[in-house]
Parts: C-alpha cells; sequence; structure tokens
C-alpha cells in the first residue's frame, strides 16, 4: 500500500481561495508513489480525515508526510481588506500550522517530513537588493513580513525532532484555476489590460506546475530541508508580465492601473506588496535539484492560455463563469463577420441575408434575426 501524504488546504469559498494550490498538488500526488489524504472539516471525500479524527486518534501509523497549504485567501479583490478580514488572515495560517506543528511533536517515527507554506513577503519590499533563502532578513513592521515570520515561527518542531521540516515560500503563482489569472483574465481578454503603477516594480512569479513541482520533490528526497523560494529564476518586472500576458492572448495592454485605484481596491497593505514588489531568486531551490520546467515568462503564459481557451472550447468546467463569456463572444463575432462579409460580397441568397446570432444555450443553437429586403 502506498504512504499516506495528509495535505490540509482550504476547500471552502474563502472570498475566492477555493484551493487553488491544494487541488493541483492532490492531482499531481496520485501520480506518484504516495496516497494523498485531506484534511477538512467534514468528510467530504474518500480520502479525508477530519480534525476531529486526528485529535482523537492521532495521525495515521503510514502517513510519510504532512503539507499544510491552508489560509484565507490575500489576493481576491472581492474580499474587503479590513482589521476584520487581516486577522483571519493571520489566524487561519498560525493556528492551523501551530496545531499540526504539535501533533507532530507527539510522533516518535512518523511523518517524515513536515512542509508548510509561507510567503515572499517575508522579504522587505523593493527595486534593488536580490534576496535568497540565506538572506538576512530584519525584522520589519511591514505586516505581510510580520505574518510570514509568525507563519513559520508556527511550524517550528525544535531542534531535536526527528522530522525533517520544508519551508515553501511562495511567489506569484499563476495557474488556469486561480491565483493572479483568474483576477485579470477577463479584462486582459478585453482589451483593457495594463501594468499596475509604474510597472518597474518586480513581480515574483511562479507557473503553478512548478510550485506544485517543489512540493513534490520536497517531499520524495530527504536531503531537502529548510527554506526553499518558489519563484522562477527569472526575474521580470510588473510591465514584462503584462506584455506577456497580452501576447499570449493577443491583446494590447494600454491601460495601466494607477497607483489610487490599486490602493482603493486592494487596501494599504496588499496594494503596497503590488506596487513595490521583492527582487527574490530561488539559489537553494535550484542547488537542491529541482529542474524548473517554466523559466520564461512568455512560455508559461503562453502555455495558461492556450490550456485555458482549449478548456473553453470544449467547454471543460471552470472555476469562474467568467471564463466562458470570451468562448461565446468568439463565437458570435465569427458568425456575424462570416455572414456580414457574404452579405456584402453578395455570396449569399437575399432572403438569407440575416446576422445570426448564436444564443447563450447549452446546445449552442442559433436564432436568426430578421432584416429588412433589399
Amino acid at each position: 500500500m502506498n504512504k499516506q501524504i495528509i495535505v490540509h488546504y482550504d476547500k471552502t469559498d474563502l472570498g475566492g481561495g477555493t484551493g487553488f494550490i491544494g487541488s493541483a498538488l492532490v492531482h499531481q500526488l496520485r501520480f506518484t508513489k504516495f496516497k494523498p489524504v485531506v484534511i477538512s472539516r467534514k468528510q467530504s471525500f474518500p480520502t479525508t480525515l477530519t480534525w476531529d479524527e486526528i485529535k482523537r486518534n492521532g495521525l495515521p501509523s503510514d502517513c510519510h508526510g504532512i503539507v499544510n497549504l491552508a489560509g484565507a485567501t490575500i489576493g481576491d479583490v472581492k474580499k474587503r481588506w479590513t482589521e476584520k478580514y487581516k486577522q483571519e488572515v493571520c489566524q487561519s495560517r498560525i493556528e492551523t500550522t501551530s496545531l499540526l506543528a504539535q501533533l507532530l511533536k507527539n510522533e516518535q517515527k512518523n511523518p517524515k517530513v513536515f512542509i508548510t507554506a509561507s510567503g515572499i513577503g517575508y522579504y522587505p519590499p523593493g527595486r534593488s537588493e536580490i534576496f535568497t533563502e540565506n538572506s538576512e532578513v530584519n525584522c520589519s513592521n511591514d505586516y505581510f513580513s510580520k505574518l510570514c515570520q509568525q507563519w513559520e515561527i508556527a511550524g517550528d518542531l525544535g531542534e531535536k525532532t526527528i522530522h525533517r521540516r520544508v519551508i515553501v515560500r511562495i511567489g506569484l503563482v499563476l495557474g488556469r484555476n486561480g491565483g493572479a489569472i483568474r483576477q485579470m483574465y477577463l479584462p486582459f481578454w478585453l482589451g483593457f489590460g495594463g501594468r499596475m503603477a509604474s510597472g518597474e516594480q518586480p513581480f515574483p512569479w511562479i507557473h503553478i506546475d512548478d510550485l506544485v513541482g517543489i512540493f513534490v520533490h520536497a517531499l520524495m528526497n530527504s536531503n531537502v530541508r529548510g527554506i526553499l523560494n518558489a519563484v522562477a529564476p527569472s526575474m521580470i518586472t510588473n510591465a514584462e508580465f503584462t506584455k506577456a500576458f497580452g501576447n499570449a492572448l493577443h491583446r494590447p495592454t494600454l491601460f495601466p492601473v494607477p497607483e489610487f485605484a490599486l490602493n482603493f481596491a486592494f487596501g494599504k497593505e496588499r496594494a503596497e506588496m503590488l506596487i513595490q514588489g521583492q527582487k527574490v531568486k530561488p539559489q537553494r531551490t535550484i542547488e537542491s535539484g529541482y529542474k524548473f520546467k517554466y523559466t520564461n515568462i512568455y512560455d508559461a503564459m503562453k502555455q495558461i492560455i492556450l490550456v485555458l481557451l482549449e478548456d473553453v472550447k470544449n467547454n471543460a468546467p471552470l472555476d469562474q463563469p467568467v471564463f466562458q463569456l470570451p468562448g461565446l463572444v468568439i463565437e458570435w463575432l465569427h458568425v456575424s463577420v462570416r455572414d456580414l462579409a457574404r452579405f456584402q460580397l453578395g455570396n449569399m441568397p437575399v432572403k438569407q441575408r440575416i446576422l445570426r446570432i448564436p444564443s447563450i444555450t447549452s446546445d449552442k443553437q442559433t436564432v436568426a434575426s430578421s432584416s429588412t429586403s433589399l
């Protein structure tokens, strides 16, 4: 029987945070020698453990490792950045990490490895200094820096622990089902995309496939321990990301988002993170033997958009209804332009010179609108 990997991530909808990273990791683990088991509040999956079961029975004896990805979403613009929500962001990360760490301290053998998420917000924002996992960082009063420091401390197992500890500091995650793409896809597709503020700020990104790959790499290699930066090796600016996004969609990117709009939409701390950014390199991640799949932002964005548009074409279920809108608009434009061209060129009989607009229905039937005969 395959050894189990306990994965904790939030499947409840916390303002758009539907387990983007966790669900991708669980999917990938099914192709390895490990069996993913999800910690949930409810017994909602065949391979699910509830908190009550763990508190009552402890961790399974055949558990190889634990990955904790739980936490209220940070980047969703629909969630107002209030003091109450900031407290929820902290508690949802720190309390679950601390609880799992306490459970592990009582285990003498398994699990072998404890992997916790953190963020590149640990490093102070700036455009000059480059940070690696080995950089000495002074304690800051910055909200995200303090959050990440407390988050990492919550998972401390002590110096005498027999369990391998890995901390993955995650950058801006790009993928078809969530992260930055989920927030920005529609305006970019409509041609209203643009850089954020000056666009000169660093944009420390990572493709979802590489992020999941780093977690699997840490699980399967006993020599991997300590801090790993989960960012692509190539450092880019927000303007370069914007250009790559526009190129992948074949859209212009002429509408920059000013600072005051970011402050209004995201709140002070979140906007500051987007406006300033950090220069981060995955030095120890590469030294540990991980090979990045996507190191070029143009290649990464092309792959994401190709998969996303293929899903729309095949009517695959997506996380957001807005992802279906471009497919409907493309179909309408295709039929309208084709029939209008035939009308103008005289290739269609007069009685059929109509503009057919596809109705937005499941069977994609078209409805003809009558026109006056010439």
